[in-house]
């Protein structure tokens, strides 16, 4: 009886010290994996918002290149008046984007929107485009036409008799077009800020500001509070020391926030400044801690699902927004900063290979005739045949324009020759919307790795020697230099 008494009491005694190894087993799982979730949460926040800030850099470099495009369409149409010229581009302006054009002769005279006119004049940017060497962007200033805020693009234009400068403005509403996901809509906040001076517009908004609105950063402290040692002082003065960029986290309005900045390339002493509120994008830990508590009897089954579902879901989540900077948009190759990014990786293995430079032939006769929506088939056209005529493994990206770069792995100059002339089968060809069939053909210089060129930019400049020495002596070949 007393052995019986005794078996029972350290039944119950194992039993309570089972119950109480489970639980804490159960309280250290819960705590770790929500610890794991809250530093998945930072590091998806710190991904997101990183990549925004480059996507918006990013379209202030294609607002300049799509005004150097008209550039290149005035230099083309020198023989004409200014005024004709002038009517020309207004009549290619992407409406979408752009809301007025104009142009500063070489007399200083200013043909555009009398108000854009007075604008520019108010502001001393005309005198500013007058000994301007490169394209700058104009501070944002409120248009006296809309009453909106712009930025002002001005490019000069060489090799003209008559046109000195051409300037295009955007509405800052507008950039919203440019910089927003679908899948941050109305979670992410995009400002303009000038560092020298701490004040900054409003591009996109959660809802406490209206676009296009001025404002001065060291107003807006009292809605701020900073994490750890940092202070609103060390993030100015990184800022005017010229630190390209940054991020860190604080408290913004009472919310948990993660907030990003990066220099303008485009624009000296300009940055963008990404602000993202950390409940919007992910409640992970939140949710987590809800159905903790109730499923915590599970929690040690699903410890190692649960870390493995984390690991995953970082590695697609980080695929899937680095793909969204990396990618041209229209045709779905390379865009040139991750195709050079990838070929400079690939050379330093020092095996052979060979690069190649192709432009479309006569590319503006097309967008001229047929619009810019056949322009852009003949874009993806081009693209199509490249992935299917050039072997598995091949380098492949839009250069910019109507221009695309090809590397082929240990691949001699003959084979080249083959691929090309494969190509060139391949592009010859096309059919639009309508059943019209219309012609196409390609110029492409290539240049031998590492011979002919040791890194992106010597490869570059000698396969376009090449495609120069092809489009001088009738367009539609493919050459090697020094061939």
């Amino acid at each position: 009886m007393k052995e019986q008494r005794k078996n029972r009491k350290i039944s119950k005694v194992l039993f309570l010290l089972y119950l109480t190894v489970c639980l804490g087993i159960i309280i250290s799982a819960y705590f770790r994996l929500s610890q794991i979730a809250r530093d998945f949460n930072t590091q998806h926040l710190e991904l997101i918002t990183g990549l925004y800030a480059e996507k918006m850099n990013t379209s202030m470099e294609y607002l300049q290149n799509y005004a150097q495009e008209n550039v290149t369409m005035i230099q083309s149409m020198e023989d004409q008046k200014p005024a004709e010229i002038l009517q020309h581009l207004r009549d290619n302006l992407d409406q979408t984007l752009f809301c007025n054009i104009g142009l500063i002769l070489k007399n200083q005279k200013i043909l555009g929107n009398p108000c854009d006119i007075s604008d520019i004049q108010k502001k001393c940017l005309d005198q500013t485009a007058k000994d301007a060497k490169e394209p700058f962007f104009s501070d944002p200033y409120r248009s006296t036409k809309t009453g909106n805020m712009v930025l002002t693009i001005f490019v000069p234009v060489s090799h003209s008799d008559k046109i000195q400068t051409l300037f295009m403005s955007i509405p800052i509403e507008n950039l919203r077009q440019l910089g927003v996901y679908d899948l941050l809509r109305d979670k992410i906040s995009v400002y303009l800020l000038k560092a020298d001076s701490e004040n900054f517009i409003t591009c996109i908004s959660t809802g406490y500001d209206m676009a296009g609105n001025w404002n001065n950063l060291l107003l807006q402290q009292k809605y701020f509070r900073y994490t750890g040692d940092y202070s609103y002082h060390q993030w100015i003065k990184d800022m005017q020391a010229g630190e390209p960029d940054g991020r860190f986290s604080a408290e913004i309005r009472g919310e948990a926030s993660t907030i990003s900045y990066r220099s303008i390339t485009n624009m000296p002493g300009w940055y963008v400044i990404v602000e993202l509120t950390n409940r919007n994008v992910s409640n992970i830990t939140q949710n987590f801690s809800v159905w903790g508590g109730i499923y915590g009897s599970i929690l040690v089954g699903f410890t190692i699902l649960y870390m493995l579902t984390i690991v995953f879901l970082e590695k697609k989540e980080k695929k899937r927004y680095i793909g969204l900077s990396t990618t041209d948009p229209l045709t779905g190759l390379m865009n040139r900063r991750a195709f050079q990014r990838t070929l400079e990786s690939e050379l330093r293995s020092q095996k052979p290979g060979i690069f190649i430079f192709i432009d479309v032939d006569n590319f503006k006769n097309y967008n001229d005739r047929y619009g810019h929506n056949v322009g852009d088939l003949c874009l993806t056209h081009f693209a199509r045949a490249m992935k299917k005529s050039f072997p598995d493994g091949s380098i492949l990206g839009r250069y910019g324009g109507d221009e695309f770069v090809v590397y082929l792995k240990n691949t001699s100059s003959e084979s080249a020759q083959q691929y090309m002339l494969y190509f060139q089968e391949q592009v010859a060809h096309m059919h639009l919307p309508s059943g019209e069939a219309i012609e196409l053909s390609a110029s492409a210089g290539g240049a031998a790795f590492p011979k002919q060129g040791e890194d992106f930019i010597s490869l570059c400049r000698s396969a376009d020697i090449a495609l120069y020495d092809v489009k001088r002596n009738g367009k539609a070949a493919f050459k090697m230099k020094g061939h």
